[in-house]
């Protein structure tokens, strides 16, 4: 395992204050991403912690959003903001850690390049020793071309010899199996999870995090709390599905198919010169 995530996982396992956490970005597709991934462990990252959202949130359909009371598009996505730094708040986090690329919530896929570029220019400026990102699992287009795009950048920054962080995935949610499954990765060889129980104290503050999200509050109440899960980003073929069977995004009414997908990625990986797998 690359020493960069050793010390990060290490900063996990002891008590907020008494680790030394390498300098960390998470790379979230949504404002609450980052809650439901790694939000128990931000006190731990105090001062270390930098938080980038690659859309805000705020889909171009009305009927995806969580709230229906909102006048505008710009409103809808105001709210998210508003949401995520009250959930940092909570966890004692300033909310100017924050970035944001304001990709079209939902539209992350159709744009892999330009995103891939900017985390390029994004990460070549900030430095940051690990990045903490999605699992390719298809559980939302956005997710998995986030995850897309964190590989492709940090391949194509190693590729010019630049410095590329190291890369950690946090849980969300897939289907294998035909049913929802939250919390838990996807099996995949060669890369090991870490489970952190969250305390008492932890998990109450998780809660009270969640509970910032407002508009999403459907989405989260299947979302638990009590353990965090991380591991190595693997080596991904993202021209292939992520398992058999029909990805969740699949099946929703709006949005892009599995395999409408998978020739957006391949498309993508050629215009990046990236072989393929990586």
């Amino acid at each position: 395992m690359d020493p960069r995530i050793t010390a990060l996982l290490r900063c996990f396992n002891v008590p907020p204050g008494q680790g030394d956490p390498p300098s960390t970005l998470v790379i979230a597709a949504h404002p609450d991403d980052e809650t439901i991934g790694v939000g128990g462990m931000f006190p731990r990252l105090d001062g270390a912690l930098t938080v980038l959202h690659v859309t805000d949130g705020a889909p171009r359909h009305r009927r995806q959003w969580g709230r229906q009371e909102y006048a505008t598009w710009d409103d809808y996505a105001r709210q998210r903001l508003h949401e995520v730094e009250c959930a940092l708040r909570v966890a004692g986090v300033d909310p100017s850690v924050c970035r944001r690329m304001e990709v079209m919530d939902s539209e992350v896929s159709l744009n892999m390049v330009p995103v891939t570029r900017r985390l390029m220019e994004i990460l070549d400026d900030l430095r940051p020793e690990v990045v903490i990102t999605h699992p390719y699992e298809g559980g939302h287009t956005d997710h998995d071309a986030t995850a897309f795009a964190v590989r492709a950048a940090c391949t194509l920054l190693a590729r010019d010899g630049a410095p590329a962080p190291a890369i950690t995935e946090f849980t969300s949610y897939h289907n294998e199996g035909g049913d929802k499954v939250v919390n838990r990765f996807l099996p995949f060889d060669g890369a090991p999870e870490t489970e952190v129980v969250l305390a008492a104290e932890e998990k109450d503050m998780k809660r009270r995090m969640y509970d910032c999200f407002y508009t999403q509050g459907g989405v989260l109440r299947d979302m638990p709390v009590r353990v965090e899960r991380f591991r190595p980003a693997p080596r991904y073929d993202f021209t292939q599905a992520p398992h058999a069977g029909r990805l969740r995004y699949e099946r929703y009414p709006l949005g892009i198919r599995g395999k409408h997908w998978r020739a957006l990625a391949a498309d993508a990986m050629e215009l990046l010169e990236l072989n393929r797998r990586w």
